[in-house]
C-alpha cells in the first residue's frame, strides 16, 4: 500500500473542503433568491375560475386558482399558462392559445396570447370570474373568431 505524504493529504482535505463549501454556497445563493424572490399568493377570498378541462369536468368544471390549462369556450383553449395577476378584479396570464378556429395552423404551434379573466360573481356561494378576453401576440391576423374579439362569457358552472 502506498502511504500518500503528509501535504498531500491536506490539500486532498482542502480541496474537498472547498467543493463542499462551493456546493453549500450554491444551494445557500439558491434558496436565499427563492426567499426573495415575490410570492405569487392568492387570498383566500379571491375569485376561482370554473375549469371545464378534461372529461372528468367536462360538465360541470372544477374550480381553481391559477390552473396551468384553462378552457375558455368550446372552441378555445389555453395551455402552458403563467399568471402575472389574480386578485378579485381580474386574473392575468400569458401562454399558449389554441381554438377550432385555427387547427390547421395552431393544433402543433400554439399561438401566443395574453389572457384575462374579470368580472367575478357569486356562483353557488363561490366567488368565479366570469369574463375572458383573448389578445393574440401580433394581432389576430387572419383569424375569425367571436373568442378574438374583446371580452366574452365564461362559464361559471
Amino acid at each position: 500500500m502506498k502511504r500518500t505524504s503528509t501535504p498531500r493529504r491536506h490539500r486532498t482535505a482542502i480541496a474537498a473542503a472547498l467543493a463542499c463549501a462551493a456546493a453549500l454556497g450554491t444551494v445557500a445563493t439558491a434558496a436565499g433568491a427563492q426567499a426573495a424572490a415575490p410570492q405569487h399568493t392568492v387570498k383566500a377570498d379571491t375569485p376561482y375560475v370554473m375549469n371545464h378541462i378534461g372529461e372528468e369536468h367536462a360538465d360541470k368544471g372544477k374550480a381553481e386558482r391559477k390552473p396551468e390549462s384553462l378552457v375558455l369556450s368550446e372552441f378555445t383553449s389555453a395551455g402552458d399558462l403563467h399568471w402575472k395577476q389574480w386578485d378579485n378584479k381580474k386574473a392575468v396570464a400569458t401562454g399558449d392559445v389554441t381554438g377550432m378556429w385555427c387547427l390547421d395552423t395552431c393544433q402543433d404551434k400554439p399561438l401566443k396570447a395574453t389572457i384575462t379573466l374579470s368580472d367575478p360573481k357569486s356562483v353557488h356561494g363561490k366567488k368565479v370570474y366570469s369574463s375572458f378576453t383573448v389578445k393574440l401576440a401580433g394581432g389576430n391576423g387572419a383569424y375569425d373568431s367571436v373568442d378574438l374579439k374583446g371580452k366574452q362569457p365564461l362559464a361559471t358552472s
